[in-house]
């Protein structure tokens, strides 16, 4: 484009504006030097730091109970409300009682047989004991046969050994009332634990067959168990570390458990055990932990989220990942007092979240560059502020239909 063509006035204007800015970038730094680019740092602070695995975790009653009859017999009466909440002891279902009442009659009149055998017994033996007790003497006068006297000895002896049997049959009968009231009893069906019970599984008039037949089941919710499984690999390396030193095994017993969206649950579980036998399908353990649900919010088979503890590492030190140059060795960029900066090697022991564990190559205080990197190049000095500052925060875009520059695009 020809100037002669392009206006005067406008010409001069475009060329004032291009100096002012030009002036004002230079009176940003003394002597007219740019000033040194900003980078976003943290500063190193020591501490101990517990490493956590998010793991998925199912949900299970920490007793369940399947109700099943001891006896056989029609069902006459549901005493429960599905879904509600039983004591151990409540009776749950009754069971025709008319035959095992007839039992136990039945148990009951042979006991009275027994005490009447065993009465006839001893009457019998006692009046042996008199004939025997009676020939005693005459045998010596030779008034009674040796003979005589043996038989009566005998007799006695055989009535001595039906006594026994009579007090037997006295021992049986008593055990068959026991065994008759014992099966009449077990007509009333109770709750064996405390808990949820669920659907009933037969009603009124229905047949139930004696350790067969399934009614219900009972839950309790409250504590529940928490069931997580990990790989094996896993524990071996977080023992490794342990072993080297890096590490140190996690000595607390509480365990923080999540929602799947990610809410935190407000009771923490506490940790169980861990299975000493390795699924030979899956090759992972069993990790299980107890936690309170007092509310009832949660229920079996629901899954969660749980915050599993590894391992602890004392005098570490937590650095966002992307601060982190990864290699064979890896690097840091550490920024001196006086603004410059240098890599720095660093050892990684595990990621936590975000974050790498550092156990060495840093000290308390040092700065280490998060963000920033990319206005480096031919720095030699850096201004900084602090990472995940008000500062540091990037700007709130501007709205559509809205002027994006300082002074309102004027």
């Amino acid at each position: 484009m020809r100037f002669s063509n392009f206006p005067r006035r406008r010409l001069i204007g475009s060329m004032a504006l291009l100096f002012s800015l030009t002036t004002a970038s230079y009176a940003q730094a003394p002597g007219g030097q740019m000033p040194p680019p900003m980078v976003d740092v943290v500063t190193v602070k020591t501490e101990t730091v517990t490493r956590t695995e998010n793991l998925p975790a199912r949900l299970e009653a920490s007793r369940e109970a399947v109700i099943i009859p001891r006896v056989s017999g029609i069902v006459e009466k549901r005493l429960f409300e599905e879904g509600s909440k039983v004591e151990a002891g409540d009776i749950l279902y009754q069971l025709d009682k008319a035959s095992y009442k007839a039992q136990a009659n039945i148990a009951k009149a042979g006991l009275n047989s027994a005490n009447a055998a065993l009465g006839q017994a001893q009457a019998t033996r006692n009046l042996h004991r008199t004939t025997v007790n009676r020939y005693a003497p005459l045998v010596k006068s030779a008034a009674v046969s040796k003979q005589t006297y043996d038989e009566a000895v005998a007799n006695l002896k055989v009535q001595e050994s039906n006594i026994v049997a009579a007090q037997a049959g006295i021992n049986s009968a008593k055990a068959s009332i026991d065994a008759a009231e014992i099966n009449l009893g077990y007509t009333d069906i109770t709750a064996p634990i405390s808990g949820i019970i669920g659907i009933s599984e037969v009603t009124e008039g229905a047949y139930a067959i004696a350790s067969q037949t399934r009614m219900a089941t009972i839950r309790q919710v409250d504590p529940m168990f928490v069931t997580i499984t990990r790989p094996a690999s896993a524990m071996r390396q977080v023992r490794k570390l342990i072993a080297s030193g890096t590490a140190q095994e996690n000595s607390s017993n509480e365990v923080e458990i999540f929602y799947e969206d990610g809410t935190p649950y407000p009771h923490k579980a506490k940790f169980l055990f861990l299975d000493q036998s390795v699924d030979k399908t899956t090759g992972e353990l069993t990790v299980r932990a107890e936690v309170a649900n007092p509310d009832g919010d949660l229920l079996p088979g629901l899954y969660m989220r749980v915050a599993l503890p590894q391992a602890t590492y004392p005098n570490a030190v937590l650095i966002p990942q992307k601060a982190v140059t990864r290699g064979k060795i890896d690097t840091v960029l550490v920024v001196e007092a006086d603004g410059t900066f240098h890599p720095q090697p660093v050892q990684i022991a595990a990621a936590e979240g975000h974050n790498w564990i550092v156990t060495g190559g840093l000290k308390e205080g040092s700065k280490v560059i998060v963000e920033g990197t990319s206005h480096l190049r031919g720095a030699t000095k850096v201004q900084t502020r602090e990472y995940g500052s008000a500062e540091a925060a990037p700007q709130k875009p501007a709205a559509d239909g809205e002027d994006k520059t300082e002074d309102g695009g004027k």
